[in-house]
């Protein structure tokens, strides 16, 4: 079963998953050295990291993400067993080339990239 959704397509489990949670804030330093700013949100980036994925998976990655002229898609995913939904948008998408079959059975690896919320 997968557990992400990329724009309406499931795709392949990752061999790596990670999240980095950060603020975004008007962080400035004053005259008199100190900080001062306001959180204006908190905000998810996901990562995605595949040890080799076939052609077909990758190729619903990039359906989902890159060929599409959407800047902004939904992700859904599991978050400590429970379902989320968000808006997000993808950075680089680099792999390597492990295996190019003649039957279309090519396997890519070192497949990486991450999802940023809007």
């Amino acid at each position: 079963m997968a557990n992400f959704e990329l724009n309406g397509k499931y795709i392949k489990n990752p061999s790596k998953f990670s999240i980095e949670r950060y603020n975004v804030t008007t962080m400035q330093r004053l005259a008199n050295a100190s900080m001062a700013g306001d959180l204006i949100a908190k905000k998810l980036k996901f990562y995605f990291t595949y040890d080799a994925i076939s052609a077909y998976e990758l190729e619903k990655i990039l359906e989902a993400v890159w060929y599409t002229n959407e800047l902004f898609v939904p992700l859904k995913y599991l978050y400590n067993g429970i379902s989320n939904t968000t808006i997000v948008y993808v950075g680089s998408i680099p792999s390597d080339l492990h295996n190019a079959a003649p039957e279309s059975n090519w396997i890519w690896k070192n497949v990486t990239f991450n999802l940023i919320e809007r």
